[in-house]
């Protein structure tokens, strides 16, 4: 049972004391832990208690359980020094009493691996570390091979399809609990929302997004381990179950190395506006769906999560290029600016008439019509016949007319070819540019906190490490905007402590 949570000023006032204690000599701080300092100080965590209330015994008998601020912050600290082993951060809380009393914990009373462990349990809403049974047949590595920086198709084709229209048949949002809803929630309250307040995400009323996927290799092994004597009689190819230490991963194609790997897919959702490409909903799935198919059921969920907020564009590159995508972002009035797959691309027609890849109507002689405006209200374009608009003599007119032939193209149509954005414009290419911001934001998950240094070898674990770091992308921005300021925002409690 949760009694005597500390506040946020509580905890500084701890700290300050702790460290006065230790270390006469401010200078050391200074030197060497002052942005640690900086970091946990900025990092308000006293709303933790009551979130994570339920996951606690209310019997008031037993051991006290640590502070949950106190565990999550720990956690955070030990992903922000890119320590990857519980065990190894123990031993580290014990062995430096700094990091300890940061974390909130007195230097002489420092949890042990199995309390964190246990604050797992309490962060993961499943029964298991695990999604799947551990038991299972073992997975055949696919043959077929993709080029190089070319995603595999889906094995189904109309499954885009088959998904949009059960999305779109439902009015209400209707959403599933999910093992990770506890992570996600945490995330949310205590950092999307603080940062989308400090203006760190754009406009919430007209958010612009953006979407990737990016393999992430897990630390078991694809064979499993026999549970037959099959071998022993000389059979070695059975088809026996095993059993495996991570049943959720399996087969999925690695694009940019050109190869298959063994793990899951992460598919982050980042905020296109923000200037240091903060994550809004980081979600693991299989390592054998498709970007579009991922898309589409993060999409649904990101609408459940963030309700309250108007999403009015999507920035996707081409592996998400497909009609159906197109057709529900127009449903829920959301821009979609998706680059062309060239594998899907060719010059289509409409009305009868010609149109080419950047969605401009070609007239019989083969020249692109003059855009002459549009309706910003019903994104419907007008197009003009170049010849009048050039001033030039038309070998072939096809309109008698002296002000030359118009056409009308308009999103509603065909999203994907009129998109509310004209393809290819000035404004189009702007926009499009931002989408390296969630490649940015992968790479800070991947490379930066080296996500997938750890073998983690469980849906838990790999949720919970992910989430850890999104929570720490947020921390970063925030001491980056104190750095701006000066840190004038900084409590004076640690200011008088570090002399600022």
């Amino acid at each position: 049972m949760l009694k005597n949570i500390r506040s946020h000023e509580s905890y500084l006032f701890f700290v300050v004391e702790q460290l006065d204690e230790l270390y006469k000599d401010k200078t050391f701080l200074k030197t060497f832990y002052f942005e640690p300092i900086i970091w946990c100080s900025l990092v308000d965590l006293s709303d933790t208690d009551e979130l994570l209330k339920h996951r606690y015994s209310s019997n008031p008998r037993g051991r006290k359980p640590r502070n949950p601020c106190d565990m999550l912050r720990s956690l955070m600290l030990m992903h922000y020094l890119h320590v990857t082993s519980v065990d190894q951060w123990v031993y580290t809380l014990k062995t430096t009493p700094i990091l300890a009393i940061l974390s909130g914990f007195s230097p002489n009373n420092v949890p042990g691996v199995g309390t964190f462990y246990d604050f797992f349990n309490r962060l993961w809403l499943g029964s298991s570390p695990h999604l799947t049974n551990r038991k299972k047949r073992k997975l055949k590595k696919p043959r077929k091979k993709g080029k190089k920086n070319q995603k595999q198709e889906p094995k189904n084709p109309k499954i885009i399809e088959r998904l949009v229209k059960r999305t779109l048949k439902n009015r209400e949002i209707k959403y599933t609990p999910k093992a990770h809803d506890q992570l996600q929630i945490l995330f949310q309250t205590l950092f999307v929302h603080k940062s989308a307040d400090a203006g760190l995400l754009g406009n919430t009323k007209s958010l612009s997004i953006l979407g990737d996927g990016s393999p992430v290799i897990t630390g078991g092994r694809p064979y499993g381990k026999f549970l037959c004597e099959c071998r022993k009689q000389g059979i070695w190819n059975c088809q026996c179950q095993r059993q495996f230490s991570d049943p959720d991963a399996d087969y999925g194609w690695d694009s940019s190395r050109e190869k298959y790997y063994y793990g899951r897919s992460l598919f982050m959702v980042a905020a296109s506006d923000s200037p240091y490409n903060l994550p809004i909903y980081p979600r693991l799935y299989r390592a054998s769906k498709h970007d579009s198919v991922l898309f589409v059921s993060t999409f649904h969920e990101l609408r459940h999560w963030y309700s309250d907020w108007k999403i009015g564009e999507v920035i996707l590159d081409s592996a998400l290029d497909a009609f159906p995508i197109y057709e529900m972002l127009e449903h829920y009035d959301v821009s979609a600016i998706i680059d062309l797959n060239p594998r899907r691309s060719k010059q289509f027609q409409h009305k009868q008439m010609d149109i080419n890849l950047k969605g401009v109507p070609i007239c019989p002689i083969g020249r692109e019509m003059i855009h002459w405006g549009v309706n910003q209200k019903t994104y419907r374009r007008k197009w003009r016949c170049p010849a009048v608009c050039g001033k030039w003599t038309c070998p072939n007119p096809c309109s008698e007319s002296e002000y030359g032939r118009t056409f009308y193209t308009a999103t509603k149509d065909n999203p994907r070819l009129f998109p509310r954005i004209k393809r290819d414009s000035q404004e189009w290419r702007k926009r499009y540019a931002l989408r390296t911001g969630v490649e940015r934001c992968i790479k800070r998950q991947k490379v930066d906190y080296r996500l997938e240094n750890s073998r983690g070898r469980s849906s838990r674990h790999w949720n919970i490490r992910t989430y850890i770091i999104g929570m720490c992308q947020h921390a970063d921005a925030w001491i980056k905007e104190a750095k701006k300021n000066n840190f004038e925002a900084i409590n004076p409690i640690i200011q008088s402590l570090l002399s600022l």
